[in-house]
């Protein structure tokens, strides 16, 4: 099958929805199909498009206003199918080929896309256009129905982690010996510092988690619109000599070699929450399943699609983020008990190799297949 991959975010970048392309594409072609990835900007990367291989990657430097440009890139391959990893920019010359009888369409929604400000909800209703919505979620599935989704035209399927690229364990070691840390305890975060993640939540719980473990230290990987103000609440908490900001790991590195965070890490911490006045919130977090492949226990949030990801009191522990003392709880436990948090990463790993990406490209081959059939 000839699929196209419309894909807004893309490595070199570094993010959940830049992963979920990449992946989901290479994928694709490992299982037969012709894939063409149409990606947004940036520089060409042979190491990330050599992982990716089968799949054919060109990158295009996206004009709003000269969108109608762009419909002749969309059909240069003769496309049985395309596939929007996000709804982002591609979404109209996508939806305006389908209505002059272009090719079937799917559109993946990350979670973000189900309530917010009325420009969002807009772009919502332009979803209606596409054969189908996939939804990384069964939460974020459940809330397009009720937004009034055709329930025959709207998928779940969660996201999936590239196992095969968090091994060797001893690679954390180095991380450790560069950051300071060896023989000392190591929360870790991964993500945009953001507030819908929850970090804060965390440096508010380091004060409690140090009194029990006076060398434990917390390790954010990432960048984003809250750092100024998470450095500030460190400052304020007085644990800013064990908040440790590492800045954004390149794409595909954060399992193996020198930036082998996760393996280097005693559990992941990720409490999100839903920011309805940002219109955010976690649908299901990659992250999680990253944490899982390496075998670490994880501390998620409530909220959104958060419980796909994460087995509570299976793969990890969750708590309500707007409660530092029930994510310092959740912390101090699984330090506490190295065998629960031994038992917890293990099934994270189990739930990791079940979602593996050819495991979720066979998902969506079928809702293309079918979009494809009539």
């Amino acid at each position: 099958m000839r699929i196209l991959v419309g894909a807004p975010a893309y490595p070199p970048e570094v993010g959940g929805v830049q992963t979920l392309s990449a992946r989901l594409a290479g994928a694709l072609a490992q299982r037969g199909h012709e894939v063409s990835v149409l990606a947004q900007g940036g520089a060409a990367d042979p190491r990330i498009d050599a992982e990716t291989a089968p799949a054919r990657v060109r990158r295009v430097a996206w004009k709003p206003l000269l969108w109608p440009a762009f419909l002749a890139r969309f059909l240069a391959d003769r496309p049985e199918a395309i596939l929007l990893t996000h709804r982002a920019d591609f979404l109209r010359p996508a939806l305006m080929l389908r209505r002059l009888g272009g090719p079937p369409l799917a559109v993946v929604v990350h979670g973000n896309e189900v309530y917010g400000s009325p420009r969002r909800r807009a772009l919502v209703a332009a979803l209606a256009g596409a054969d189908a919505v996939v939804a990384v979620s069964r939460y974020a599935r459940e809330r397009l129905v009720g937004l009034g989704f055709l329930p025959g035209k709207t998928f779940a399927v969660p996201n999936g982690v590239h196992v095969e690229g968090f091994d060797p364990p001893e690679a954390g070691l180095a991380v450790r010996r560069r950051l300071g840390l060896e023989g000392k305890r190591m929360i870790l975060s991964v993500g945009r510092l953001s507030r819908v993640k929850g970090f804060d939540s965390v440096i508010r719980a380091l004060p409690r988690v140090a009194e029990r473990f006076p060398d434990a230290a917390y390790v954010l990987a990432g960048r984003g619109p809250e750092e100024s103000s998470l450095r500030r609440l460190a400052a304020d908490l007085g644990v800013a000599e064990r908040v440790i900001f590492v800045g954004e790991v390149p794409h595909g590195e954060m399992g193996r070699g020198d930036h082998a965070y996760y393996q280097a890490c005693d559990l992941f911490a990720m409490p999100g929450r839903e920011d309805r006045a940002e219109g955010a919130v976690e649908a299901f977090g990659i992250a999680y399943l990253e944490a899982g492949a390496c075998g670490k226990p994880v501390v998620g949030g409530l909220s959104g699609g958060v419980r796909e990801a994460v087995g509570e009191g299976e793969s990890g522990l969750l708590a309500d983020p707007e409660r530092p003392e029930a994510v310092a709880e959740a912390i101090l436990r699984l330090l506490s008990s190295p065998e629960l948090a031994r038992a917890m990463g293990g099934e994270g790993r189990r739930r990791a190799e079940d979602r593996r990406w050819s495991r979720v490209a066979e998902e969506y081959e079928a809702i293309l297949r079918d979009i494809a059939s009539h």
